[in-house]
């Protein structure tokens, strides 16, 4: 197959999402829209609330073609919120309040937003007076009959959204999202997925990322019910399992991370899943036979309207090479894919090249920044509204036709599935008045990369203590270095550049020394915890005593340790209990006593069946 996929997809003119969503309340008003554990909308009151809401904006001063943002938690009202702001004819700039203030305080002023859709708690927090709250109930919600002629219509250049992520300078970039490009993906998710009203979906990503476009609007324009994911379950892939199964969801986005770790469970035969959506990191283990749903592969970025390339990851086969990684997939509708050489030229199919995304998806560029925008946006062909993207992903097609992830020709990475670009981190760190200069580089396995800082003092009286609490205090959790070293200087090559080889050994070594000696295992769960806990934090050994998340853990490799564990000795251990019992004597002990609780609950029958199926 060539290099170039191509596919086309055209929209009726004056089409929209808020249009398309009335015309579900006009045919459906009573069905379900939003569910979460503190409300259910049906779409009649989701257009009532969502319109109450576009009218307060319209009374703050906001007018078409404004940017107004939402900083609400996931939940219904951040649904009501995207609604309400696009029926006023605005675009919403969509923040996670979870995020920090100053990262925060950043948006807002870098976008000039009109309005801030936010509780006044989130307000208070970024001085702002006046925000708009989301509508709560509003009386009775509409019957239906006239919902149509109260939308408004948006051109596909007209802006829908604008998405924050990690920039290179040092201060995140706004990326500038039009209609036509989330009209495209709303299109081909439908086609692609079969999505109809009677379809469960989930609501699981952070409201500031794109993934949650993905997640909100197909959903709502189908006529489905979006179920919002309850806090704390996006961490535990085992109650998030039972969850699922118990809401009846039926298609679903998890960031990859998760959804490896929810494929390499058992699932009762009563699941209604039958679509695993995964994206925003380098996917690393197909799924097991017999699995009651189909695993999506999916490739995107901000700056081409969430996802570009798209692929069903078959199951692991016999004849499947072990550190074989699943394709990307091929290019999505109305999406035109090229894969190109240095110059710009295409390459042969199966070589390497980067990955260049053409078409009605590609964003109008980042927010208030022309020079940037011209380095990664540019026209193609003689239509001066045919856009590109670079999107510095080396790539190649293998012989089936499907695109194979390569690596990065910059520095970015992804850490947990977020994009990052640790240029922004060392931009934080070089303001911070006790630091000189700053390198932040990615080390450890690919599958489980960390992050090290190493900083330079400005001079020996500085004090660089508290550095990690400065860094809390401007980037999320995902952009945290887990170590912060000082040098006296950077190491460098012969060439004069900064030597990251060197950096990545100092980093491992600093880790060996500040652990001090380690308590050897005492019985055999104890050997094979510290071993799994070990692998998990690609390290060589770990003590007994040592704390899973003083060495690095985070919530997602504590995920794939309790399905580790479940394997091994048929329990399963949640989050919390892994959380209380931290290292691997406390693991081993809570391991028993899981065990005997298990055996105890058996009947004699069971206890048989447990004793032949291990003969």
């Amino acid at each position: 197959m060539n290099h170039i996929q191509r596919h086309i997809h055209s929209h009726v003119p004056g089409d929209s999402v808020v249009r398309r969503i009335a015309r579900v309340v006009e045919s459906a008003p009573r069905s379900v829209a939003v569910v979460s554990v503190e409300e259910q909308l049906d779409y009649g009151e989701l257009h009532s609330r969502a319109n109450a809401l576009a009218q307060d904006l319209r009374s703050a001063g906001v007018v078409p073609g404004d940017l107004v943002a939402l900083c609400v938690p996931r939940s219904t009202d951040w649904a009501v919120g995207a609604v309400g702001i696009l029926s006023a004819g605005a675009a919403y700039v969509a923040l996670d309040p979870r995020a920090p203030d100053a990262r925060l305080r950043f948006a807002l002023q870098d976008s000039s937003v009109r309005a801030l859709v936010a509780f006044p708690d989130v307000a208070a927090r970024l001085d702002w007076v006046d925000p708009v709250v989301p509508a709560q109930a509003v009386g009775a919600s509409v019957d239906g009959e006239t919902v149509g002629a109260q939308t408004v219509s948006a051109e596909p250049d007209d802006v829908a959204y604008v998405v924050y992520t990690s920039g290179s300078t040092g201060e995140p970039k706004g990326v500038v999202a039009q209609h036509g490009g989330l009209l495209n993906l709303i299109d081909w998710h439908q086609r692609a997925f079969e999505l109809t009203s009677d379809d469960r979906c989930t609501l699981i990503a952070s409201p500031g990322f794109d993934a949650a476009v993905w997640e909100l609007w197909p959903a709502l324009t189908a006529g489905a019910s979006l179920h919002v994911v309850p806090l704390g379950l996006e961490n535990d892939p085992v109650r998030l399992r039972d969850w699922l199964v118990t809401e009846r969801v039926s298609v679903c986005f998890m960031p990859t991370p998760l959804a490896e770790s929810l494929i390499a469970m058992t699932w009762p035969d009563h699941t209604c899943l039958r679509i695993l959506l995964t994206g925003g990191d380098v996917l690393y283990h197909r799924p097991p036979p017999g699995l009651p749903f189909t695993l999506v592969n999916n490739y995107g970025l901000s700056e081409a309207s969430v996802v570009s390339v798209s692929g069903e990851v078959e199951p692991l086969a016999g004849d499947t090479p072990a550190d074989a990684l699943p394709a990307l997939g091929r290019a999505i509708d109305g999406v035109d894919i090229a894969v190109v050489g240095e110059d710009g030229s295409p390459v042969r199919a199966g070589e390497v090249g980067e990955l260049v995304v053409r078409g009605v998806s590609v964003a109008r560029g980042y927010l208030g920044q022309p020079e940037l925008t011209a380095q990664k946006f540019s026209h193609y062909g003689d239509d001066p509204a045919r856009r590109e993207y670079r999107t510095g992903d080396l790539v190649r097609v293998n012989r089936f036709g499907d695109i194979e992830f390569s690596s990065r020709r910059d520095d970015q990475v992804q850490i947990r599935g977020n994009r990052v670009e640790v240029g922004e981190i060392a931009g934080v760190l070089d303001r911070h008045p006790a630091v000189q200069a700053s390198v932040v580089i990615v080390h450890g396995e690919r599958a489980n990369p960390s992050l090290a800082a190493f900083v330079v003092r400005g001079d020996n009286t500085a004090d660089l203590s508290g550095l990690q609490t400065y860094l809390s205090a401007h980037l999320p959790d995902h952009m945290l270095p887990r170590s912060i070293i000082e040098l006296d200087a950077f190491p460098t090559t012969t060439h004069g550049k900064i030597d990251r080889a060197e950096l990545e050994r100092e980093a491992q070594s600093r880790i060996r020394v500040d652990r001090g000696s380690l308590v050897a295992p005492r019985n055999e769960v104890e050997s094979a915890l510290a071993e799994i806990v070990a692998t998990r934090l690609d390290l060589p050994a770990v003590g007994i005593d040592e704390n899973f998340f003083v060495l690095g853990g985070h919530s997602m490799l504590g995920a794939q340790l309790i399905i580790r564990i479940a394997e091994m000795y048929g329990v399963e251990m949640t989050l919390l209990e892994l959380f209380d019992n931290p290292t691997v004597r406390d693991m081993a002990a809570k391991v028993e006593q899981l065990v005997v609780e298990q055996i105890s609950g058996m009947s004699d029958q069971e206890l048989l069946d447990a004793g032949r199926s291990e003969r």
